[in-house]
């Protein structure tokens, strides 16, 4: 086996904004943070909070928008991510024929969210939140196909090749808004991250040798690194600037994720289309640090004059990525002095983002409301990997009770390198990658 091995991957961890997961999304997060259905119907806005717990993981001022002495939450959200991997087939004068597709996963996640919030008095509101994340639950299998033998018997399975890397959080939200004069609310929150459960696993199975496989022999590392607790907050504001139209404004503190121990660390190889991610069999990583950007959010609600309600929903948010970093620590068992430190602050080509949601939200004469929402998720990696979701949802209420459900669905297509290269197999182009996201939420709210 070769003293390294490198994955074309770029799979890091802990980032507090995401709820699913694709290849790349331990590392910006692939979604906002919502935790109920009318939020993610309305285009992931925290507009569709309504006042409820939630807007503690958006703008905790939004909570003096609820009118309930005490209201309760309960939620459920299911994620389904789909990656397809293909390579172009040429014939032998160069020309195109097709795509080769060579691996096929599909995995779903679950998710749950609780929370309260009451009205101890008109002009204050308090709320908390316990919020269950999979910041990654990125599970890759690939099947190994050799060449034919036997008379039956064409492209045996000679092995696989497998890569995860899993972690979930569970994201303790408090906070409270006030009412100090008129129709404009303050508020604060306090979000605690703590960890739930990590895995980093890099694995090549070999059921029988073949040229077709990256090694000759079976290779297995799992670890499980220790996440540390983290602290984050956010502070905002909102106004009713006339009976059709309220603005809200936020900001989410920049904050720092430490993980101790690990598999896979960055390499800054400027030869490649996207960063890369290593594995080393001589040193082991002691401590990565990862400092999370900031989040500036601005936002309109406008209330037409309309027979029927209807209510539309403008946000607009700023990630300053580019003050992101990852920071090394490395050890070394066998050689102390065998320590990349040209390694251990890893610059990272991060480009800073503008995200932009819509939504809508008509309740017609039955009660029910129907909502739609658009969301433009530009990637602070690359832009090839921006994607645009759109999203809809519904709500019935029976006494007190109130269930909503909602649903979401994007693409995103890119090209990258071969996860497992092989030497004999010498790839013209980069893989085209096709992600398809798939997510369904339903939120039970009780209102006393």
């Amino acid at each position: 086996m070769k003293k390294q091995i490198f994955i074309l991957t770029f799979v890091l961890i802990v980032s507090s904004t995401g709820l699913s997961q694709s290849f790349f999304s331990p590392l910006i997060g692939d979604l906002p943070s919502v935790a109920d259905a009318r939020s993610l119907a309305v285009g992931l806005s925290g507009w569709g909070d309504g006042g409820s717990a939630s807007a503690l993981l958006t703008n905790s001022a939004l909570l003096g928008y609820s009118k309930q002495k005490l209201s309760l939450i309960a939620g459920l959200n299911a994620f389904s991510i789909k990656e397809k991997r293909s390579f172009p087939v040429q014939d032998s004068y160069g020309d195109f024929l097709a795509d080769n597709t060579y691996v096929l996963n599909q995995n779903w996640f679950p998710d749950f969210q609780v929370g309260i919030n009451t009205k101890p008095l008109a002009r204050i509101r308090l709320a908390m939140l316990l919020n269950h994340t999979n910041l990654s639950d990125f599970q890759y299998e690939e099947e190994v196909r050799g060449s034919l033998y036997g008379e039956y018997n064409r492209d045996p399975l000679v092995g696989y090749n497998r890569l995860s890397n899993r972690y979930s959080v569970f994201n303790t939200s408090l906070g409270m808004a006030v009412n100090p004069w008129k129709s404009l609310w303050l508020g604060a929150a306090l979000n605690f991250i703590t960890p739930d459960f990590s895995e980093q696993k890099y694995e090549i199975q070999v059921i029988k040798p073949s040229d077709y496989q990256s090694s000759d022999h079976t290779i297995s590392y799992v670890v499980k690194p220790k996440l540390e607790s983290a602290i984050t907050g956010n502070f905002g504001m909102a106004f009713d600037v006339t009976k059709h139209l309220s603005l809200a404004i936020s900001y989410r503190l920049p904050y720092n994720t430490v993980q101790k121990g690990g598999l896979l660390y960055l390499v800054n190889d400027t030869t490649q289309t996207l960063p890369v991610l290593a594995i080393d069999s001589v040193f082991t990583i002691e401590k990565v640090t990862y400092h999370q950007p900031g989040e500036l959010r601005f936002g309109l609600c406008l209330k037409p004059v309309n027979i029927i309600p209807t209510q539309l929903f403008f946000e607009i948010v700023y990630q300053n990525w580019k003050d992101a970093s990852a920071k090394y620590q490395f050890r070394s068992d066998a050689n102390p002095n065998d320590i990349p430190n040209n390694f251990s602050d890893v610059p990272i080509p991060y480009r800073n983002v503008t995200k932009i949601h819509l939504g809508i939200e008509h309740i017609f004469f039955s009660g029910m409301p129907l909502r739609f929402g658009f969301y433009h998720d530009p990637n602070p990696i690359n832009a090839e990997m921006n994607r645009n979701w759109f999203t809809a949802g519904t709500a019935y209420q029976f006494g007190n009770f109130n269930l909503e459900i909602s649903g979401a669905f994007t693409t995103c297509d890119y090209k990258y390198h071969d996860l497992f290269p092989i030497a004999v197999e010498k790839r013209v182009e980069f893989d085209t990658v096709r992600e398809s996201y798939l997510i369904g939420m339903a939120t039970l709210r009780y209102n006393f």
